[in-house]
């Protein structure tokens, strides 16, 4: 059976009030954004109650404690899919398209925190999360390059390994040096930029697909 993404998360959320998914979402959005300005030390059930205008009681009925609330917060606003499409490919683009519109998006100040938090902080949760964000859907890619190099549709010599270090580290390196004033830019360029990034690596030689951005 195929793993998912999803598959291999486990939240325990505290069973209390019946959902209500819009009060839900706004509690999400908040709870990341406090994540992306403070950090672990400074996300608390207080700051998300002040911030989002929401009782602590309300707060504490639905989530047991501060661990839940952020890994639930990262799980419905920053879920990545994995492996998408039928060849290697349409994997690698649909991979690197979402996550650069992802790293760009409205929480890019959350996930680069976590990329920084989750090496240095010793707290369990930011872990988890960052292997729900990070690793685990980059393993099932690789899983799936590798079925394609086993049923010869990647060269024989090709490093699946190397392969995604390359591209992964590409987005991180574009996305993390980016200026704000250049991202509305940039994203009008993604689709173009990501062909030929996937097509450099694959080793699929075509004119430049890109118009650069114009930076004054």
């Amino acid at each position: 059976m195929t793993q998912t993404v999803n598959d291999s998360l486990t939240v325990t959320a505290r069973i209390g009030r019946p959902r209500d998914t819009e009060m839900e979402d706004h509690v999400f959005d908040v709870v990341l954004k406090i994540y992306g300005k403070t950090g672990w030390s400074g996300f608390h059930f207080t700051k998300v109650a002040s911030l989002g205008g929401i009782g602590k009681s309300s707060l504490y009925s639905r989530w047991a404690d501060r661990e839940t609330l952020l890994r639930m917060a990262f799980r419905n606003k920053l879920s990545f899919p994995g492996p998408i499409g039928n060849t290697a490919r349409e994997i690698l683009i649909n991979e690197a398209e979402f996550r650069l519109r992802t790293y760009l998006g409205q929480y890019r100040t959350a996930i680069r925190r976590l990329f920084v938090e989750a090496t240095q902080a010793n707290e369990p949760t930011l872990k988890e999360i960052f292997d729900d964000v990070f690793i685990i859907p980059v393993n099932l890619i690789s899983a799936r390059l590798w079925d394609f190099k086993d049923a010869g549709e990647l060269h024989e010599f090709t490093s699946v390994v190397r392969l995604l270090d390359a591209i992964e580290g590409s987005i991180l390196m574009r996305t993390f040096c980016l200026p704000d004033s250049f991202i509305d830019c940039f994203l009008g360029k993604v689709p173009a930029y990501v062909e030929d990034l996937i097509d450099d690596q694959l080793g699929i030689p075509h004119p430049s697909y890109q118009a650069e951005c114009i930076l004054e």
